[in-house]
């Protein structure tokens, strides 16, 4: 009987999930026009070789208007791990679900239906950049482009600030990925 607890115990430890959190910078392009926002938090979880990638409460601004959109989550997307960091490639559609955030009453994802989508990041504990296209050329016409740059929390592998200029930026992001792909 004891073995058969071991094993079960093994089992868990091997199916164990793992997430880093990131705080990032997002940039949407529309039609040329781009606005973007800060402090936005990004989920990455890991689970048997897939990840799981999570940009919850999205909210398109229009100038000083928000038009809440909703989670978008790309889920089981297998990853390549190369040169110290991971990548992940998704190119299907999904539906984008309703937001929490309570200052928003409404969210437009969930009435789209299933919505194209095109991304890939690239990952490591302390840093994350993205792409993600939202193909909406069927229904108005347009791709949404989102590009993400986050960093993990204080207390991580790096603080952010990678390049010492006082702030975190994409910048960044890219030092650390040059710094991986150099060595």
């Amino acid at each position: 009987m004891k073995k058969i607890y071991v094993f079960l115990a093994a089992l868990c430890c091997t199916m164990a999930i793992s997430a880093a959190n990131y705080t990032c910078h997002i940039k949407v392009t529309i039609n040329g026009e781009s606005t973007e926002q800060d402090e936005v938090p990004v989920v990455v979880t890991e689970n048997n070789g897939t990840y799981d990638l999570n940009l919850n409460n999205f909210v398109l601004w229009m100038g000083d208007f928000p038009m809440p959109v909703g989670n978008i989550a790309l889920s089981n997307v297998p990853g390549v791990d190369e040169h110290g960091f991971t990548t992940i490639k998704f190119k299907d559609s999904i539906n984008i679900t309703e937001g929490d955030d309570p200052q928003y009453d409404m969210w437009a994802g969930p009435l789209l239906g299933d919505v194209p989508i095109d991304a890939t990041a690239r990952f490591t504990d302390a840093a994350l950049s993205a792409t993600i296209d939202i193909d909406m050329m069927s229904m108005i016409g347009q791709v949404i482009n989102v590009e993400v740059f986050g960093i993990a929390p204080a207390g991580s592998a790096l603080e952010g600030d990678v390049n010492k200029d006082g702030e975190v930026t994409v910048s960044d992001v890219n030092s650390v990925i040059d710094i991986i792909l150099s060595h």
